[in-house]
């Protein structure tokens, strides 16, 4: 069957430029969801990650700056440590993208207005003997997840608020790139959270061999 359209039939501008808008959207959405996908599928063969000094205060005082950009209205900080230089070996593109992938999944899914705390410090990781490491806290004052949610907010394509549509709701694929990542750069990341208590998601990566002295 053969449909014809006719000039009279045409679209108003008005619908076209949001018909525009729409394919534009999801055009960037797809793109998004590829790269994403490309990512994980790199680390899912275990490709080695870029081993260079990265200055971790430095990326996190970046992330905050683009969210207080992104998002004018919202307290957000950082708070520093003391006692160490948050110097780590890996890739920092990728490291960039752990942390704002961690901004991005606070400003998401907290209320607008609502204060986002970054805080960074040296630790040391579980192991024998413990490893000295750089830790980053990303603190929101949202809805909190219950456990169930919390044991599955690392999977791949998990959404804790099943109601975000995918304009609003991302692709599921945020958090699991972080732990992805994380991992492969030797460090771990864990979520600290209750229903209406907000949530800290951390992570910690070992410190540079020779800026260790916590």
């Amino acid at each position: 069957e053969i449909y014809t359209l006719s000039l009279h039939d045409a679209l108003p501008i008005s619908d076209m430029e949001r018909i525009m808008e729409r394919v534009e959207q999801e055009s960037s959405r797809m793109g998004g969801l590829v790269e994403d996908m490309l990512v994980l599928a790199r680390l899912d063969q275990q490709r080695p990650v870029e081993r260079r000094p990265v200055d971790l205060l430095t990326l996190a005082a970046d992330a905050v700056q683009d969210a207080r950009i992104v998002a004018p209205s919202r307290a957000i900080d950082l708070t520093v440590g003391t006692g160490a230089a948050f110097l780590v070996l890996g890739d920092e593109a990728r490291l960039r993208q752990v942390i704002s992938n961690l901004m991005n999944n606070a400003l998401t899914h907290t209320p607008e207005g609502s204060p986002i705390s970054v805080r960074i410090l040296a630790g040391y990781q579980q192991g024998n003997p413990p490893v000295p490491c750089a830790i980053v806290e990303v603190t929101d004052h949202g809805p909190g997840l219950t456990p169930e949610q919390a044991s599955r907010v690392f999977e791949r394509f998990y959404r804790a608020d099943q109601a975000r549509g995918r304009r609003t709701g991302g692709s599921g694929l945020g958090l699991a790139i972080v732990q992805a990542l994380v991992t492969a750069h030797g460090g771990t990341v864990s979520v600290d959270t209750a229903p209406a208590r907000g949530a800290t998601f951390r992570i910690t990566l070992p410190l540079e061999i020779g800026r260790a002295h916590v």
